[in-house]
């Protein structure tokens, strides 16, 4: 009997570890993926962006503007649930403030009205996305298909000189105009693992709502590399195009923006 029960345990311990180590080897992530990521980087574009907001004299629209290199700060985490699925976090805040010598004509009726002189154009914007992602393929190349929300805020304001061609009537205008929504997200991502420390990736993300307070389009395009000087920690760059168009349609404001650059990113994975 003592020799039944202790072959009897030494079976259920080996069997414990031979499933501890099945489902060890089940879980470990293919090689182009990480358990968890987390990326802190930097946006470098240099905007151009046009905008309309609706002041006391009516729409006020900006035209083409530009702007000189700015850094937009971005945060992503992606993290996997088993080796086939995950969540994917990303956000990026965008603000610049546009002055220039502007001559924008528009009729009220049947006055016309121009806005002239030096002014000023507030633009800002803000976007989070959260997505479920599915990956496909294994080891070292791997697809991926998410679907989720992206939460974005725009903040829009105009400032400048206003005169009319009515007995020359001269004054100032401002308006400013601030909103936010949610919107469907949809994801595609190819990763490829050169080694376990070496990577390249393709990411292609749009976001789209046809109805409510602000409707339109975000998309963006990503190819990019990361490399890990440690087990933990590497550095990554990419180069990324965004594209915004965002329409409030109850106040007649919008927002046309363009954004194309470098990214570099502090990465670390467990």
């Amino acid at each position: 009997m003592p020799f039944t029960v202790c072959a009897g345990r030494h079976a259920i311990a080996t069997a414990v570890l031979l499933a501890g180590a099945g489902a060890s080897s089940a879980a470990a992530p293919p090689e182009a993926l990480d358990a968890l990521s987390i990326s802190i980087g930097d946006y470098i574009v240099s905007p151009s962006a046009s905008l309309s907001v609706n002041t006391q004299y009516g729409v006020a629209s900006s035209g083409d503007i530009s702007s000189h290199e700015i850094h937009v700060p971005r945060v992503k985490v992606d993290f996997l649930l088993g080796n086939s699925q995950g969540l994917a976090l990303d956000y990026y805040g965008f603000y610049r403030k546009y002055t220039d010598t502007w001559s924008r004509s528009f009729a009220v009726g049947q006055t016309g009205v121009n806005i002239v002189g030096t002014a000023t154009a507030d633009v800002g914007l803000d976007v989070a996305n959260a997505s479920y992602r599915w990956w496909f393929g294994h080891e070292s190349d791997v697809f991926g298909v998410g679907v989720g929300v992206a939460y974005y805020r725009i903040r829009l304001g105009v400032n400048g000189d206003v005169f009319t061609n009515i007995n020359n009537a001269v004054g100032t205008t401002s308006a400013n105009y601030s909103a936010d929504a949610v919107a469907p997200l949809v994801q595609l991502d190819w990763r490829h693992a050169f080694s376990p420390d070496t990577r390249m990736y393709v990411s292609l993300s749009g976001v789209e709502r046809g109805n409510g307070n602000l409707n339109g389009h975000i998309y963006n395009a990503a190819i990019g590399a990361e490399w890990y000087f440690t087990k933990n920690m590497g550095f990554g760059a990419e180069y990324s195009a965004t594209r915004v168009k965002i329409n409030a349609d109850d106040n007649n404001e919008t927002l046309d923006l363009k954004m194309n650059g470098p990214s570099v990113f502090f990465k670390a994975r467990f």
